[in-house]
């Protein structure tokens, strides 16, 4: 069981306010992330894992919009995990012993974890330790919204590192799945990075599903709310349309639908270039 994380020390301004400064300077891809928020000084301790460090005030801190090799939660840890010791080992060269800055993306997380970006103070990457990671192929973007305002940064490096096959991704655990092929994805709960062409979308029960296959229960699908496709802008703005050719991620859920991501964020869903087979 994780031990209790001391509660984050009182600041003078909010949270929520501080994610408000964040907005006005979103990243450009390619670029460094710049943030429009005044840093808090940490000095990193360890690492746990490859994407959350112990820090030397008792917290911790989660590295937001990534995600770390892992068992899903739905698997409990059974020896070495695939790629695992690896990004850990990089974070902890990367931030151990380190006076570092820290820059909230979202509140705490339920373990009362910090969540945000960190990096060295004298680089112009607000998000420098995880775009770090990402270009090394240690770490996935989870384009979740704590990742919002560092997103195109961190896709960028994660891009770099996946055509060369660096790191994960030359691991066959991690490699891009065939979205047309439903039995690639074998476990469930565990975060997924796929591609392929729609073949159909659907609304059914207040839900929109884009499928990726003739026969739905066969290949990958994602399931968006109404609501949630409102607030993204809708199925143009998201590319959701047969024949497009997406690249997509986010943790797989298996029922008798077949595999199911659960898109909330627009940044779970990227257009990409049809293969030249095609």
């Amino acid at each position: 069981m994780r031990a209790s994380i001391p509660s984050p020390a009182p600041r003078r301004r909010s949270v929520a306010a501080l994610l408000i400064a964040c907005a006005p300077a979103p990243a450009m891809a390619g670029a460094p992330c710049r943030l429009e928020i005044a840093p808090e000084p940490i000095v990193a301790l360890r690492a746990i894992d490859g994407d959350t460090l112990a820090l030397q005030d008792g917290r911790e801190a989660r590295l937001a919009g990534v995600i770390a090799p892992k068992p899903p939660l739905s698997v409990a840890p059974a020896g070495v995990w695939p790629q695992a010791d690896e990004a850990r080992a990089a974070l902890d060269r990367a931030a151990a012993g380190r006076a570092l800055a820290f820059r909230p993306a979202d509140k705490p997380d339920r373990h009362g974890r910090l969540l945000g970006y960190v990096a060295d103070p004298a680089v112009p990457d607000h998000a420098g330790v995880a775009t770090a990671l990402l270009e090394q192929g240690r770490l996935r973007v989870d384009a979740s919204r704590a990742g919002r305002g560092c997103d195109a940064t961190l896709r960028a490096a994660e891009a770099s590192a996946r055509r060369q096959r660096l790191g994960l991704w030359a691991h066959s655990y991690y490699e891009v799945r065939q979205a047309a092929d439903g039995a690639g994805f074998p476990a469930d709960g565990r975060f997924e990075v796929a591609e392929g062409r729609v073949a159909s979308v659907r609304t059914s029960g207040g839900r929109v599903y884009v499928n990726f296959g003739r026969r739905w229960r066969d290949a990958l699908s994602l399931s968006i709310s109404e609501p949630a496709l409102r607030r993204l802008g809708g199925r143009t703005a998201l590319g959701l349309e047969p024949g497009a050719w997406l690249r997509v991620r986010g943790v797989v859920l298996r029922g008798a639908a077949g595999p199911t991501i659960r898109i909330d964020e627009a940044a779970q869903i990227e257009r990409i270039d049809a293969p030249e087979a095609e």
